[in-house]
């Protein structure tokens, strides 16, 4: 066993058994507890930089939910997850092995414990941690007369329930943190509970909280909705404004605003002749600010919880479909991301149920999500294989594509079929047949395909090749034809391949004939 290791500039730096045993950075050697009041009550206070300033605690964000757009934002993110049908669990087995006996039978008990619990309620539980930062499961047992340990069930707690202490374990510390005082209460027993986490670190075991982002961009709208709702309700309606004569007294101007006054039930007023009335109305640029400045709100909040907003709202009218799918492929990376999450939490209730049931020598059951194929791009690829002249069994499309051997046939294409002939009528040596009919099949593949799927297209080409005389005849009336329904770039390249296939398959009769008449 080495006793040290060779620095990069060569020198020899001995350690000892001691040394690396001991953890060095914790935050008792730190002095974390001098800055810290709450590590004497053996709780690690919210190191979230944001409620800190505030002097908030984690319960405020509750409150956040209530907005319409985190409300939209976390729903849309969730279902991404929620709304992913495929995932399950499997036996656990070394990699590329079969699972042994024993883990079998615990993942047949573990699946059948399940099938008593909602699964979805669970993972949506478990989906609350990017918002809150850790979500905490209790798993409640019940134990069976054979000394079996079933789950009978998997209830998501609320966060502020809980913290850490500091050496970044889950404590219990209730509603107003009364239970930091009952060291029963306060220490959890293994096996009891499993913390779904966010992004957490040693500095904050607390996770990532998304929602303690979005509390300024709240707190402004909700603000700015009320000056809007004042500001709407006052200079929303026009005004009438009405200029009394000059020689108007107090309380002739007083009789016509009270006039005015009793238009908003009737609608009637009598003024005195003279006096001139006009409907004033704000104008939009006041309105317009203020939504700006609520749109502005909401697209923070879409950008920390969702990460972009095109998923969520609709930024304008001229949104370019590249930034679309930018936008998408961030939704599906943050899902992943989620998804991830899950089955690492699934994963690790499984592993406390088979190591209580049946030690630490079996292999607890695996949960993972399994994307479909896309059968789109199998069939792409399939095509292909199929024209670089690959050619398939009845089972490859019975496997792959879920297909009933009694719903399909594959057609034999080993066997000439009887396509478009552009050979001529007259009677011919049979070599110089084959070398037409070679000619017209490379012919037919060099046609574009908007070409090649216009039967009528077709034949008025056949029609040509079998009138014309010559090879010059034969190049006229292909341009003719092919001119006005191709671009120039693809007609230049057709024609260039076809002559000198014209030209080769020409040369190629010419010498068969004369070797079949020697």
């Amino acid at each position: 066993m080495a006793d040290g290791l060779f620095m990069p500039d060569g020198t020899y730096v001995p350690f000892s058994a001691e040394d690396l045993g001991t953890e060095l950075a914790t935050r008792d050697n730190a002095g974390a507890w001098l800055a810290d009041v709450g590590l004497w009550l053996d709780q690690l206070p919210d190191p979230d930089p944001i409620l800190r300033k505030r002097g908030d605690d984690a319960a405020i964000l509750r409150e956040l939910s209530a907005d319409d757009q985190v409300t939209v934002a976390m729903l849309s993110r969730k279902n991404r997850v929620l709304n992913c049908p495929h995932y399950g669990f499997r036996p656990g087995a070394p990699d590329g092995q079969t699972a042994m006996p024993e883990a079998e039978n615990v993942y047949q008990r573990f699946i059948s414990d399940l099938e008593r619990t909602n699964l979805r309620t669970v993972i949506s539980g478990m989906l609350d941690a990017p918002f809150y930062g850790y979500t905490p499961l209790e798993l409640l047992w019940r134990a069976d007369v054979d000394g079996w340990w079933h789950l009978t069930d998997v209830v998501p707690r609320p966060y502020y329930w809980f913290g850490y202490d500091a050496e970044n374990k889950p404590i219990f510390r209730g509603e107003w943190g009364a239970a930091l005082y009952d060291p029963h209460l306060r220490t959890l027993p293994p096996g009891k509970f499993v913390f779904v986490s966010h992004h957490a670190t040693y500095d904050n075991p607390y996770g990532l909280r998304l929602l303690s982002r979005c509390l300024w961009p709240v707190a402004f709208k909700r603000g700015g909705l009320q000056f809007y709702a004042r500001f709407a309700e006052k200079y929303g309606q026009p005004w009438l404004v009405v200029k009394a004569p000059s020689k108007a007294t107090s309380q002739e101007k007083r009789t016509i605003a009270a006039d005015l006054a009793r238009m908003v039930q009737d609608c009637l007023a009598v003024i005195p002749f003279g006096s001139e009335m006009q409907f004033l109305a704000a104008g939009t640029t006041q309105t317009d600010l203020h939504e700006r400045f609520i749109s502005r709100q909401d697209r923070a909040i879409s950008k920390l919880l969702m990460g972009q907003t095109l998923t969520v709202e609709l930024e304008g009218r001229n949104n370019s479909q590249a930034a679309s799918t930018v936008h998408e492929d961030v939704a599906e990376g943050l899902a992943d991301a989620d998804k991830a999450m899950v089955a690492d939490a699934w994963n690790e209730i499984a592993w406390i149920y088979a190591r209580v049931n049946a030690g630490p020598d079996v292999f607890a059951p695996l949960f993972s999500y399994e994307e479909p194929e896309d059968l789109n791009s199998r069939a792409d690829l399939d095509k292909k294989l199929w024209e670089m002249g690959v050619r398939f069994k009845p089972e490859h499309f019975a496997d792959n594509y879920n297909l009933k051997p009694s719903e399909f046939s594959v057609q034999d294409t080993t066997a000439s079929g009887p396509g478009p002939s552009f050979s001529s009528p007259s009677r011919r040596v049979p070599i110089a047949a084959r070398a037409q009919q070679t000619f017209d099949a490379a012919i037919e593949n060099m046609l574009p395909d908007a070409i090649k799927a216009n039967a009528e297209f077709v034949r008025k080409i056949e029609n040509a090749v079998q009138a014309a005389t010559s090879y010059d005849d034969l190049q006229l009336r292909l341009l003719d034809l092919l001119a006005p329904a191709t671009e120039p770039d693809e007609l230049e390249r057709f024609m260039r391949q076809a002559m000198t296939a014209a030209a080769g398959f020409g040369a190629t009769a010419v010498r068969g004939e004369a070797v079949e008449d020697s």
